[in-house]
This record gives C-alpha cells, sequence and structure tokens, in this order.
C-alpha cells in the first residue's frame, strides 16, 4: 500500500470512527428519534459518499415505509413523500434477511419502473435495516454514490443503523414511560399530576374563557363492597369512556381522585360550557337506557373563569362545590 493510499486509509478510518462516537453521543443528548434519526443519516452520508437518501420505519407488518425524511442531496425530486413505499425489491432484500445490501446498476435494474412519477435518478442504492428484537424496524437508504458502493459502506452503515435502533427503542420507551407518568392506567384518561401542569400552563394564557367541570361518580364505594372491585373498576371504566366522548380537541379529562374526573374546556365560556354538560347527561341517559349491567350515576358541576381574574384552582374548587350541591340535591330527590 502506497503512502497515499494510506494516508486516505486512516482518513476513512477516522472518520468512520467519529461518526460512530458522534452517533453515540447524538442518541444520548435526543429525545426524540427523528433528530437523532437526521443526525446519524448525516454521518452516514459523509462517510460513504452517498449524496442522497432517507431513513424510513416499518409498518408492524413490514409492508410499508412510513418516510421520516428524504434528502434529494439538491437533485430535482417532486414525488409526493406522503406516497406509500412499500417494502420491494432491494428494500425487502434487506428487511427479510436483516442485512445491508447495495446495488451498483440501479438505474438499469427493472426496479426502475417501480419508482413515484418525479422521482430523482437512483444511479445506485444500498439499504441498511434498523433492528430490534431480530426484527427490522426501519431502514436506512442511501443513492447516488460517486463510483458505487462498497460492502465497507455496508458495514459501517449496518453499525450506525444499529445505534440507530437503539436509538429508536430509547425514544419508544421514553414515549412509553411519558405516556404512564401522565395517564391513570385504569381508565387512560390524564391523572392528577397532569391536571395540575395544564391548569399551571393554561393560568394566564389566551385561552380564556376556559370552564372546568367536575364530575364525580355516585355509588362507586357501594358498588366496590357490593360486587367487587373488578366491577368497580368496569364502573369507572364506563364513565370515563362517557365523559371522553364530550369532548372536543383542546379539551382534556383527567382522573383527580378515586371517583373523580375533571373535564377542562378552553375557550369555552358559560352556554357553551352548559351545553357540554347537558349532553353529557344525555349520554348518559342513552348509555342506560341502550346497556345492560349497573347505570351509570355521575353528579356534575360548572364554573368559567371568564378573564383570568378568577384563577383556575378556584374556579375547580367552585366546580366541586356546585358539584357536591348537585349531588346532594339528587340524593335527597331520590329519598
Amino acid at each position: 500500500m502506497s503512502k497515499q493510499d494510506l494516508a486516505a486509509e486512516l482518513k476513512l478510518v477516522s472518520a468512520e470512527y467519529e461518526a460512530l462516537i458522534e452517533s453515540a453521543r447524538a442518541i444520548l443528548i435526543q429525545q426524540e428519534f427523528k433528530e437523532s434519526a437526521r443526525e446519524i443519516f448525516t454521518f452516514c452520508k459523509k462517510v460513504t459518499g452517498a449524496t442522497s437518501g432517507y431513513v424510513a420505519l416499518l409498518s408492524p407488518d413490514g409492508s410499508e415505509n412510513e418516510l421520516l425524511f428524504l434528502d434529494s442531496g439538491g437533485v430535482m425530486c417532486t414525488a409526493d413523500e406522503n406516497l406509500p413505499m412499500p417494502i420491494r425489491g432491494l428494500r425487502e432484500t434487506a428487511y427479510r434477511s436483516l442485512k445491508g445490501v447495495f446495488d451498483n446498476s440501479f438505474a438499469d435494474s427493472h426496479w426502475v419502473k417501480f419508482l413515484p412519477k418525479g422521482h430523482m435518478r437512483l444511479a445506485n442504492v444500498m439499504f441498511a435495516p434498523l433492528i430490534i428484537d431480530k426484527r427490522a424496524v426501519g431502514l436506512i437508504g442511501l443513492a447516488n454514490k460517486k463510483g458505487g458502493f462498497t460492502q465497507r459502506d455496508i458495514d459501517f452503515v449496518s453499525n450506525l443503523g444499529d445505534i440507530a435502533a437503539i436509538a429508536l427503542r430509547n425514544s419508544r420507551n421514553l414515549e412509553s414511560i411519558q405516556h404512564l407518568s401522565f395517564r391513570d392506567q385504569l381508565t387512560s384518561s390524564y391523572n392528577r399530576r397532569h391536571f395540575d401542569n395544564e391548569i399551571k400552563r393554561l393560568e394566564g394564557s389566551d385561552e380564556y374563557p376556559i370552564s372546568i367541570l367536575s364530575a364525580d361518580l355516585d355509588g362507586l364505594k357501594e358498588i366496590n363492597d357490593n360486587f367487587g372491585h373488578r366491577e368497580g373498576d368496569l364502573y369507572l371504566q364506563n364513565c370515563a369512556l362517557v365523559l371522553k366522548k364530550a369532548l372536543r380537541g383542546s379539551d382534556f379529562l383527567a382522573r383527580v381522585g378515586g371517583d373523580e374526573f375533571a373535564l377542562v374546556l378552553p375557550r369555552t365560556n358559560q352556554a357553551s360550557g352548559e351545553e357540554i354538560l347537558n349532553g353529557i347527561n344525555r349520554r348518559i341517559a342513552d348509555y342506560n337506557r341502550t346497556r345492560k349491567g349497573l347505570p351509570l350515576r355521575i353528579s356534575l358541576g360548572l364554573a368559567v373563569s371568564k378573564d383570568g381574574t378568577q384563577s383556575l384552582e378556584d374556579t375547580y374548587n367552585e366546580a366541586d362545590r356546585i358539584m357536591y350541591k348537585n349531588k346532594s340535591q339528587r340524593k335527597s330527590s331520590r329519598n
């Protein structure tokens, strides 16, 4: 090996090593997989010499790509990024074999006819799978490398693909943890922690008027005592489902106590809040009329902070007082 070849080899080894280190750092710093994947993809391009490519996730059955981003390398590409990308050809080989593959004669292959209208020319292509638990969950695709791809490119990008897979696993684990930390596991509504955080966030915002509905389930203790906690849990879940159906896009439901829920309704005045409350009562009546089993009984109270002069905590407390007043009246009328 000549001195010139040796210098080139050392330069490439140094670039590969640096890319591996920086990729590992990226997954430690970034929480969003898309951001980590973009950095890792940039290192793949830089080291291999590819000028374009993409990173995509695979649908659970491996039938299509969900494109995270596409880098055309400055070449005109008018293909719709939202079009489905079925796993076939070389992509399917990478998916099935769990190994990186390349084709330096792609432009002359029959697969070119499957490219969508407006797609840039692909002289050569390479794909490396992202593998989690012995299953391909994504792909790194590279294209248009001057001189063509090599096995060394495959080995290097596959290593970075392993790092990208770790980033994806970490991101999914984080999403799962975040979901659990802000959700009530029994009803899948938000929990008290999320309710308190959102009340603080909305305080002084431009979301006024803000209505809060306090909802308390009547008779849950008696159901638990007489029919068991399993029946009580089902009762909670059914009540939560009825309440959720009243939500609009910016509203949210939180379980703030054992048998207590709160609905927070931004940009909702008294009249609109009362419409939602009445709608919940209609849904409860419909449920009880059409379903067998224990009837749902929910006491409701509505309060509104018109412009922020009344704190949302005080608004919730007011809704709670009204709810208990309504609960007492309902109990008296039944007696």
